[in-house]
């Protein structure tokens, strides 16, 4: 039986395919406030939502959803919000903006995103998309900044339990907080070859970003063709490493042109 919707949560199945710049905050607009947060919950885990017809106008409710969510900053959203992130594969708008909805959210997402983090069984992307979320949290939240810092550098500390791929991208995150401070766990991961190079770079690559060497004192690394010429039916998800051998994730490099 399908899930019925009343106004003003009901309009959000009329609007369509948002676009990346689009306002976030149409609950100002439509009149949606902290009392509709359970049916804005229950539309953003909506089966039929999330598998509806392609041309149709309601599957993208959910993205809708969440982004009022963010700026209604509903701290009772957050563990429905990170259940929601790794519900469907594939999912680049989940992926892209649920993070962010949980930086908007700030100090009350900052432990349960730890704890996500933390979680072998949640997908290595997963995790990896909420490590970004806590880049963004400090970016709406300078408070949390240290904070932040201190949960993805103690998750580097794992690096001998963590995928190497999930490894690149928590030093990628330390690299975008300038915390030079945590080069200490960096470089041990790196000797430990406990690190995806084709994410930042080697360990030289990510001393001088953080501007602690002028040039390298070895040859740039190259890496095996083989390793970023997927087979056809392969899919390369926008936080991948891009398959150009840029160092960069897909989605900021390749993805973009």
């Amino acid at each position: 039986m399908d899930i019925q919707y009343k106004e003003p949560v009901a309009v959000l199945l009329t609007l369509g395919k948002p676009s990346l710049s689009d306002e976030w905050d149409k609950h100002n607009e439509f009149g949606i406030s902290e009392e509709h947060v359970p049916d804005l919950l229950r539309m953003i885990a909506d089966e039929k939502l999330n598998w509806d017809n392609s041309e149709s106008d309601a599957i993208w409710a959910p993205v809708h959803a969440w982004r009022i969510i963010g700026n209604l900053r509903a701290a009772e959203t957050v563990q429905p919000l990170l259940a929601r992130l790794g519900l469907y594969e594939n999912d680049d708008w989940a992926h892209e903006e649920i993070p962010k909805v949980l930086a908007m959210i700030g100090e009350p997402a900052l432990r349960p995103i730890a704890q996500y983090l933390a979680n072998e069984e949640h997908n290595i992307y997963d995790r990896a998309a909420v490590a970004e979320g806590l880049v963004y949290m400090a970016e709406q939240h300078p408070e949390l900044k240290q904070d932040c810092i201190t949960r993805i550098e103690r998750q580097l500390a794992h690096y001998a339990e963590n995928d190497p791929a999930l490894n690149g991208f928590l030093v990628g995150n330390l690299l975008d907080f300038k915390a030079a401070e945590a080069m200490p766990v960096i470089q041990q991961a790196y000797q430990e070859n406990c690190v995806d190079e084709s994410i930042c770079g080697d360990v030289e690559d990510v001393e001088i970003r953080f501007g602690l060497r002028e040039k390298r004192s070895s040859p740039q690394p190259r890496f095996g063709i083989n390793k970023y010429f997927l087979p056809k039916t392969s899919k390369i998800g926008r936080n991948d490493p891009c398959p150009c051998g840029s160092g960069k994730k897909y989605k900021k490099c390749c993805l973009d042109e």
